[in-house]
């Protein structure tokens, strides 16, 4: 979806959050011709190993807060799936505007506030894990500030987004099933002997983000993405 709402002229992507850079290198292979990607990443251990299986790819460790990239220089930014980890997504957002060029695009995805939002894994598991302390934390990845993996509803996302950008695609889809799926790898964690189930569990749960992803619900829909011109 984010390469397909990728402006024709997008030659330069920051993709914030880009864990291990795949998503980075899939937006230029498929992007517009001609662009390059460049990932931005807080975490070591992706850091370490994006740089390892994408020895091409340039990815800056930095927060998505706190960018070090001059102003004005991108003509897409790109923040899948990170705003709900932050206390304040509003400051991820201002540096996303900071780095933009006028009539450059940020194209971000988070949780809906659905009907659907209360199979959050992350939350569901953390619960859990509450009354079961020797339960294994999350992995530092995917911890959210406050302690909760936020959803976000239409209007909340249009309101972060209005200081600076005009939203003109939005789009909801899948039904979360893939949260069902990544909950069973987490607890299958919890007895050692099942960390291989845990593995493929993770790997099974890609598969069916992807494939859930392609239905469009609206309104229903556990994914949320929008599009905001600058």
């Amino acid at each position: 979806r984010a390469r397909r709402w990728l402006p024709g002229d997008a030659g330069r992507i920051l993709d914030i959050g880009c864990a291990f850079g795949y998503g980075s290198v899939a937006v230029a292979a498929g992007g517009p011709p001609g662009c390059v990607a460049v990932g931005v990443e807080r975490d070591p251990e992706h850091l370490e190993r994006g740089r390892r299986l994408y020895p091409w790819l340039t990815i800056l460790q930095a927060d998505a807060t706190s960018l070090p990239i001059p102003d004005g220089c991108a003509d897409a930014v790109l923040l899948l799936d990170i705003l709900e980890h932050l206390g304040e997504p509003e400051l991820a957002v201002a540096e996303a505007h900071r780095v933009l060029r006028p009539g450059g695009v940020v194209i971000v995805s988070v949780p809906h506030r659905g009907p659907q939002h209360r199979l959050d894994s992350l939350n569901v598991y953390r619960a859990l894990r509450a009354r079961r302390p020797s339960w294994p934390p999350l992995e530092p990845a995917t911890e959210s500030a406050g302690g909760v993996h936020r959803h976000f509803t239409v209007g909340e996302l249009r309101r972060l987004l209005a200081p600076g950008f005009e939203v003109d695609r939005v789009q909801g889809s899948g039904l979360g099933l893939q949260e069902l799926v990544y909950l069973a790898g987490l607890l299958a964690r919890i007895p050692r002997r099942a960390e291989r189930v845990g593995r493929f569990a993770l790997v099974l749960h890609l598969l069916v983000y992807l494939l859930d992803d392609l239905v469009q619900w609206g309104p229903l829909g556990y994914h949320l993405a929008v599009r905001g011109v600058r």
